[in-house]
């Protein structure tokens, strides 16, 4: 019998993708169309509010021209953020929404959008790239992996010298010429040859940030549940960083890609060389947009990779923040007993003469019982602090949810979930009344201090806003109460519409 059914079997997972899923569905030819158009430069990001202005627009040329677009049960058009958001992001995973540091959103392409452009393309492209040039990478391809394989340190000599004398002779019949290569070079066909190699890379850059985000996110779930202490589980963070790209075939393979295009000095020759054949008077023939393709994919190879490496640093510094907000129980216990201590030796203080010998029978100093603490309850001409600044409490400042959560570690994020449910629908809520909504668990201080400073770095106005209460729970599980400014906590709104599309 045939192995039909397990090749049958084994296409479920490629079916079930979001390229396929979308290259089957009735706005395929849509969805394509305008990828190509807001993503026309080359590039892979786009920031939000300009990929919703921009798609509007597009989608109001389209339904004019009467081509199939979304629309609602009772006739009337998707907007571009329930196209992007509901469609593209949720059902067919083709783009990624992240907040950047600024504090603005941005929109990427997913490796199953660059499939389906790369796919659609390779299928209507008349271009030929079986010409001179690609059988003469293929066979020096073949040529060095047959030198690499090779077990006879003699043989592998022997074609080390056969390229010196070839590249000799080569060299030998350029200067007979006069300084003129061969007339046979054919530079469209090779910049199509450089071109079609170069497309495969910018789906396998994309692939290589999704490992490394959800790296990440794995890496912040096991600092949060792992009970070891922090060094253990930052040793296991850097040995299970370093597997990412050294523990598999394909790691390695990137591993060494990527230290190539990190040589700056190789970047800046090649970049030098691509400008030059951009600009190439034997390429006239081609149009100009497509003569700067070429720039274009090289500088996003090169971008590409910088990403990769700001965001191997990035997971360092998000798990680093997990870190410190990781060992709750023991820093809550520890604080227990510093306090008990504490009002053990304040009530000793109390109760005898400063000059007193102290508790301690083999005391090494004498010391001063009276604390700052206690100077300042004595001090017989207290003055109150200035007032702080009171803002409008009808003009609160607005935080995004999902702005904050660009900060802070495991736990941070956890307080912010549980915000997120009892924020309403629609609209916001004051920070405040929110917080006093969460669990006694989660309104620790520190957690009400970090998200203030969290606010500070998102750009938050936070000394114009009004003060209000808010109830926090100590360590020891005592509830107090803390004046720190207001501030109206929203998120962003994304119309459901699931369910509403027509065929």
């Amino acid at each position: 019998m045939s192995e039909v059914v397990s090749k049958y079997a084994q296409l479920d997972a490629t079916f079930a993708d979001g390229a396929m899923r979308l290259l089957r569905s009735p706005f395929a030819q849509t969805t394509i169309a305008l990828l190509r158009e807001l993503f026309a430069d080359g590039s892979t990001h786009r920031e939000s509010e300009v990929l919703y202005a921009q798609m509007d627009a597009m989608l109001d040329e389209l339904a004019f021209a009467d081509c199939k677009v979304w629309c609602h049960t009772d006739g009337t058009r998707l907007d571009a953020r329930e196209v992007i958001n509901e469609t593209w992001v949720r059902e067919y995973k083709l783009l990624e929404r992240r907040i950047l540091p600024s504090g603005e959103s941005e929109h990427s392409l997913r490796p199953e959008a660059m499939a389906v452009l790369a796919c659609a393309e390779a299928i209507g492209n008349e271009t030929i790239t079986l010409s001179s040039p690609r059988v003469e990478m293929i066979v020096e391809a073949l040529t060095r992996l047959s030198m690499v394989v090779n077990p006879d340190p003699a043989a592998q000599r022997a074609d080390l010298v056969a390229r010196v004398e070839e590249a000799k002779r080569a060299l030998a019949e350029f200067d007979k010429k006069g300084g003129k290569l061969p007339t046979d070079l054919d530079p469209v066909a090779m910049y199509h040859n450089a071109l079609d190699l170069m497309s495969q890379v910018p789906i396998d850059m994309s692939r290589i940030e999704e490992m490394m985000y959800e790296e990440r996110n794995n890496l912040i779930d096991s600092f949060h549940k792992d009970d070891r202490p922090g060094g253990e589980l930052v040793g296991e963070y850097l040995r299970r960083s370093d597997e990412l790209f050294s523990g598999t075939d394909s790691g390695q393979v990137y591993n060494g890609a990527i230290r190539m295009l990190s040589n700056r000095r190789l970047n800046a020759q090649i970049t030098s060389r691509v400008r030059m054949i951009c600009r190439s008077d034997a390429l006239k023939r081609l149009e100009p947009q497509e003569r700067q393709a070429l720039e274009r994919s090289w500088k996003h190879m090169v971008g590409g990779m910088h990403g990769i490496l700001k965001l191997r640093r990035s997971c360092s510094e998000t798990v680093a923040n997990a870190i410190t907000q990781y060992d709750h129980a023991v820093y809550k216990a520890y604080t227990a007993k510093l306090k008990e201590l504490y009002r053990v030796v304040l009530a000793y203080g109390l109760e005898h003469q400063p000059q007193a010998k102290g508790p301690m029978a083999d005391a090494l100093d004498n010391a001063e019982v009276k604390t700052l603490m206690y100077k300042l309850s004595a001090r017989t001409d207290r003055q109150a602090p200035p007032e702080l600044f009171v803002g409008d409490p009808d003009e609160l400042p607005r935080i995004d949810l999902e702005r904050l959560r660009f900060f802070g570690g495991a736990r941070t994020r956890e307080v912010l979930d549980a915000l997120e449910q009892v924020l309403p629908a629609k609209g916001g809520m004051p920070l405040s009344a929110a917080f006093s909504e969460l669990d006694p668990s989660l309104r620790r201080e520190v957690e009400l201090a970090g998200l203030m400073r969290y606010a500070l770095m998102a750009g938050v106005s936070v000394e114009q806003a009004a003060r209000a209460v808010y109830c926090c729970v100590d360590l020891e599980g005592n509830e107090r109460r803390w004046e720190a400014p207001d501030m109206m906590l929203v998120k962003q709104e994304l119309r459901n519409t699931k369910g509403r599309f027509d065929a």
